[in-house]
């Protein structure tokens, strides 16, 4: 097939002419062969306007958690005057996203609070090392009001589909509110819906035939009373082992139902706190004294540095056979078999949960209070014991059935990452069948072939468990900034990642792949909840390995397709031989600068991780 008009060939000036014995190109043969392929316009007019004049540009965002938050973040400080529309695109009835939507009983993010915040936006508050999902939403409330995003936001509005225009180079969009169908369009489509925000009920026979109450972690009714009650739970996720110590104390009795092992990390978080770290009590809440040093940002940065520097020496313990991993496996098998204690009951429940896969291949959960829960007199762990679910409860594998006033189903989200909506690219392509029928794929965890203007947040293979998913949404939206001032200053009408780009990025990140702890024997979301299945949820490589890769955009592996005037000559947009700063009588005297690292600043980037 044919490239569509306008679309550049990065092939197209590779083509040499033919050379002769003596050294000599046949210059007659080289014009002759150039003007035939390519005849410059006798209509080219200058565009009467400087260099780095913006074109309109209109930027739809679904989504207004961490990632479109972010987005918006990087709008109002960066692009207030610059030509363009921004509007994010909410369902729910506030920001938020996954914390918004999280409220069962010990809801927390495992992730250490200093580094959930975004690297410019510290929060000195924090009252414990790990932080609650309404903390965590709060937080994000007041982010929104300092960066003034919520102007930008639209709630209760869903995108119910997205189909790409090639006639008008734009995105159609049907917004639904409430009744009423929107229509809407935009140059930039950017997809921030996340991973983990399209729950699931288990497939297990039966379910819908169940008298009693059904509730799920993520759509929980804190207005039911488990007091006295006789619960069944399902799930051994993130989820599932912050609930159960929960609600361990107030039951009559509670069944767990689990069908994987998992390793409980020594302390609450992925991170265990270490001597040097700032005073807290047993239940890792930061001491007043600490609170008070926290006020000076100088002190917290360095504290916030220190907790980043050690989750990337944990990130080394990934690498499947390394020493690192084999002394976590040894230090996590001590702690959860202390825990457990030498009760019959504690030693059945180390043989069943702990692991004979790597630490981590799994996600890692920290789990407060879980191992403990489980050797209660009134809390019983059953393995792979569902055989079906009745009118009253559970029907076992050995044939009894056991009677509940309520199923918790801890059983996670569509973890697919196919889009919930029909999202429609160039010739017809839907997304979610294309990643019904190959596994899903993207360009850095964003760009996908066929899918022009399109942008995602924590697509497939991003840094989920690689030492900080906010600084890789943080790049994710310094990159998109990106192509929007490249479309805008220099007529690029749309842009796609190239297939065969893509093919070889994700060739090389499975191979990479290959030698983590993510591809052994554990049945994980990050392999769509298979045991053997590829990994199509992890970036290989360290955040900062993924920061480094992000921070030049490789336009080279797109192919782009201009404007009008920029169809007639690509260099149209240098204008009409001024800067911006210059028209406006600006002050140009940046360039005299004091020393060379002053100058050099100006026009390359500072190094980070070099």
């Amino acid at each position: 097939m044919s490239p569509p008009s306008g679309i550049i060939d990065p092939m197209a000036s590779l083509t040499t002419p033919p050379s002769f014995p003596n050294g000599f190109t046949n210059k007659g043969a080289k014009s002759s062969h150039h003007h035939h392929h390519h005849r410059l316009s006798p209509e080219y007019t200058i565009v009467e306007q400087p260099i780095g004049t913006r074109r309109p540009l209109r930027v739809v965002c679904l989504g207004a958690g961490y990632s479109g938050l972010m987005m918006g973040i990087v709008f109002n400080e960066r692009m207030k005057n610059a030509n363009a529309e921004f509007v994010i695109y909410e369902r729910n009835a506030d920001l938020g996203g996954t914390w918004y939507e999280n409220r069962y009983p010990g809801c927390q993010c495992d992730i250490p609070a200093h580094n959930y915040a975004y690297s410019f936006a510290a929060n000195p508050e924090w009252p414990n090392y790990y932080a609650t999902s309404e903390q965590i939403h709060s937080y994000m409330k007041d982010v929104a009001k300092q960066y003034e995003v919520e102007k930008y936001i639209r709630l209760q509005h869903s995108v119910e589909s997205a189909i790409w225009n090639e006639e008008k180079g734009k995105w159609d969009l049907k917004i639904r509110h409430g009744s009423n169908l929107i229509r809407d369009e935009c140059d930039v489509f950017i997809n921030a819906s996340g991973v983990l925000n399209n729950w699931k009920w288990p497939s297990i026979e039966g379910l819908e035939s169940y008298k009693g109450r059904l509730m799920h972690s993520a759509h929980w009714d804190s207005s039911y009373d488990f007091t006295g009650k006789r619960v069944a739970c399902i799930g051994i996720g993130s989820s599932g082992i912050q609930i159960v110590p929960k609600l361990a104390n107030v039951v009559k009795n509670m069944d767990c139902y689990v069908r994987s092992q998992t390793w409980i990390s020594p302390a609450p978080g992925i991170n265990e706190p270490t001597a040097n770290d700032p005073e807290m009590d047993k239940d890792y809440n930061f001491a007043e004294s600490t609170l008070e040093l926290f006020k000076d940002p100088k002190v917290l940065r360095d504290y916030r540095a220190a907790i980043m520097n050690r989750r990337a020496e944990n990130f080394n313990r990934v690498i499947a056979d390394c020493d690192l991993q084999k002394q976590a496996q040894d230090m996590f098998r001590k702690s959860m078999t202390d825990r457990l204690g030498n009760s019959e009951k504690g030693k059945r429940a180390a043989e069943l949960l702990v692991p004979s896969f790597p630490v981590g291949c799994r996600r890692q959960t920290p789990g407060p209070g879980f191992l403990e829960a489980i050797i209660q007199d009134n809390i019983e762990l059953r393995w792979d014991d569902v055989s079906k679910i009745t009118e009253r409860g559970i029907l076992t594998r050995s044939g009894v059935e056991l009677e509940y006033d309520i199923i918790v189903c801890a059983t996670g989200f569509d973890t697919s990452f196919k889009p919930s909506f029909p999202l429609v690219g160039r010739n017809g392509v839907n997304m979610a069948e294309k990643w019904e029928n190959d596994v899903p794929k993207a360009y850095m965890g964003m760009c996908v072939p066929d899918f022009p203007n399109y942008f995602c947040f924590v697509g497939p293979n991003s840094p989920l468990a690689n030492g900080s998913l906010i600084l890789g949404i943080q790049a994710t939206a310094a990159y998109i900034y990106k192509w929007m001032e490249k479309m805008q200053t220099e007529g690029i009408r749309s842009f796609e990642i190239q297939d065969d780009v893509n093919e070889e990025y994700n060739q090389h990140i499975q191979k990479y792949l290959e030698r983590t702890v993510w591809t052994r024997d554990c049945r994980s979301w990050y392999k769509r909840g298979t045991i053997d299945g590829p990994v199509i949820a992890i970036y290989g490589g360290s955040i900062f390995h993924l920061l480094e890769a992000m921070k030049n955009p490789r336009w080279e592996d797109f192919k782009m397709d201009r404007t009008p005037e920029a169809k007639i000559n690509r260099f149209s947009y240098l204008g009409n031989g001024t800067t911006l700063r210059e028209a406006k009588g600006g002050d140009i005297g940046a360039t005299q600068t004091l020393d060379f690292d002053e100058f050099w600043n100006l026009f390359n980037l500072p190094q980070v991780h070099d």
